[in-house]
């Protein structure tokens, strides 16, 4: 008796879930308050939205800008939603659609949101697509740091694979960028990095130690809760030459500008290692760019633009453009582990760090930026190329010069390098810079995306036919086999400027853009 009358109990509090899951099943999710679109003050082409629900829900977006259709769903439930949505294009009216869905999918929809995107400032630099086969590009978008050479505002940009303006910020930067996992932009200023969000908002800031100032061209968090970056110091060498092209001038004690690498903690900023890369090189060494900079503290000597980690083996790889040289160093004691590069002008006491060269074709890099260590474990680079030839060998004229993505293969056990792929020295289009560059290795398919940060001559001539001191940016994304395709190629310039005193764009000199791509990821629009 007891039992059945339990079981009845049962029967009827299962009757009772089973309605009341019923009702919710047939009330639709309730909007209490928004949806609100906030433009972002930073960020021009991005905004936040906002809405509260009645319960759990998540959102999805729906925009019209008159020409181009986007959906984008979001798939985390809450009740407040805060949601940033990127990629809106430039002077257009965008109707805003929002739909939000309950556990059972049942949906809820808001009335529209408008959002009317200004035109891009009267001195962006042009994005000009010049081809593209958007079926075999990578995905994602690529983000750059480009200038105005004439105005020298810098905007932080990012395009989409036909060349198109999906947001672009003038939130404070120096030379570099790069993306964070968490979608975020992190910016070496002089005295601080910061964390700034798509919608141009600080995130965190990391004030560096004193005396310990940032030199700008890079800065890098590492995945153990590091950051990473170099800074430059001086000191007064004798026996130090006067000249790259003669090698009977005379001798001289002078200030020298060298790099040096230092750690910090990402979560109190304070000091965990420095090294200073010019105790284990020769800092006499001479190159066709040692006289190319005089600062306050000397002859930049070095000209260190690049740190990176080598995790496979807990050392450091910092690439030193004035020695055109990369070298690699024991992050426990600062040892060298070797140097890649021209052989040329290195004392007996580095012999056996050099590496030597093997396979065909082979080439050195000079005046090199950004390396990184690829998926199979290769070295990639940007080869400026500038003179491609060391003291006292004829130097190449920039007009005849070329510069070109560069991958190359060592073996440590050997101490043998192989170049295993390069673009750019027979393309079909023949561009020089003489400063800055990049190289990526993009995340899906084998391609990679080459910066061009500062082409100052196109095929041998100039980018404008009327104004020879004007340079321009040219990104290109290649295929990485042994006949590089082009599937997309980008021009930043402004060819109806015919100005004579039109400077063109790029990087405010001497610094060093970097491109990446940026994947789709929510909140992205296109």
């Amino acid at each position: 008796m007891v039992a059945r009358f339990f079981c009845r109990k049962v029967n009827s509090l299962l009757v009772l879930i089973s309605i009341f899951t019923t009702a919710l099943e047939s009330r639709a999710v309730t909007i209490l308050s928004g949806p609100t679109f906030t433009k972002a003050t930073n960020a021009p082409l991005a905004g936040l939205l906002e809405l509260t629900t009645d319960r759990l829900s998540r959102v999805g977006v729906s925009v019209d800008d008159g020409t181009n259709q986007w959906v984008r769903n979001f798939h985390d439930y809450s009740t407040n939603h805060s949601i940033p949505l990127l990629g809106f294009r430039p002077g257009k009216t965008n109707v805003i659609t929002v739909t939000v869905y309950d556990q059972y999918r049942q949906a809820t929809n808001a009335a529209p949101l408008t959002f009317v995107t200004g035109p891009l400032p009267s001195d962006f630099p042009p994005c000009i697509l010049v081809t593209n086969q958007p079926d075999k590009m990578d995905r994602g978008y690529i983000l750059l740091r480009n200038v105005n050479r004439n105005t020298a505002r810098a905007y932080l940009t990012v395009v989409n694979k036909y060349a198109e303006v999906i947001w672009y910020s003038t939130v404070a930067t120096t030379s570099d960028v790069r993306q964070l996992g968490n979608g975020d932009l992190f910016i070496p200023l002089t005295t601080s990095f910061v964390e700034v969000d798509m919608l141009g908002r600080t995130v965190q800031t990391w004030n560096v130690p004193s005396g310990l100032n940032i030199n700008l061209h890079d800065g890098v968090p590492t995945p153990h809760g590091t950051i990473l970056y170099l800074n430059d110091a001086s000191e007064v060498v004798s026996n130090f030459p006067t000249s790259a092209t003669d090698p009977n001038a005379p001798l001289q004690t002078t200030n020298v500008l060298y790099n040096r690498v230092v750690e910090i903690s990402a979560t109190n900023s304070s000091l965990l290692n420095l090294w200073s890369p010019i105790n284990v090189l020769d800092p006499r060494r001479l190159t066709y760019l040692t006289f190319q900079v005089h600062t306050p503290q000397g002859w930049d000597i070095e000209h260190a633009n690049a740190v990176i980690e080598d995790p496979s083996d807990d050392t450091l790889i910092v690439s030193m453009r004035e020695q055109n040289a990369v070298i690699k160093l024991a992050r426990s004691t600062g040892q060298l582990v070797w140097i890649l590069g021209p052989p040329e002008n290195w004392g007996p006491a580095f012999q056996n760090y050099l590496l030597t060269p093997v396979g065909t074709p082979f080439e050195w890099q000079y005046g090199q930026h950004a390396p990184v260590i690829t998926r199979r474990g290769s070295l990639l680079l940007f080869d400026d190329g500038n003179f491609r030839a060391s003291p006292y060998a004829p130097p190449v004229a920039d007009a005849n010069n070329y510069s070109r993505a560069v991958e190359y293969a060592i073996d440590e056990d050997t101490m043998t390098v192989r170049q295993v792929w390069e673009y750019g020295q027979n393309a079909s289009e023949r561009l020089y810079i003489g400063q800055v560059g990049n190289a990526d290795e993009l995340p899906t398919l084998d391609h990679v995306l080459v910066n061009f940060g500062y082409v100052s001559y196109d095929n041998g001539l100039s980018p404008s036919p009327t104004a020879p001191g004007a340079s321009m940016i040219r990104i290109q994304e290649v295929t990485r086999d042994d006949n590089p395709q082009v599937v997309f190629d980008m021009a930043v310039f402004n060819y109806t400027n015919t100005s004579p005193s039109y400077l063109g764009c790029g990087p405010t000199a001497p610094t060093k853009s970097r491109t990446y791509t940026l994947t789709r990821r929510n909140p992205w629009a296109t």
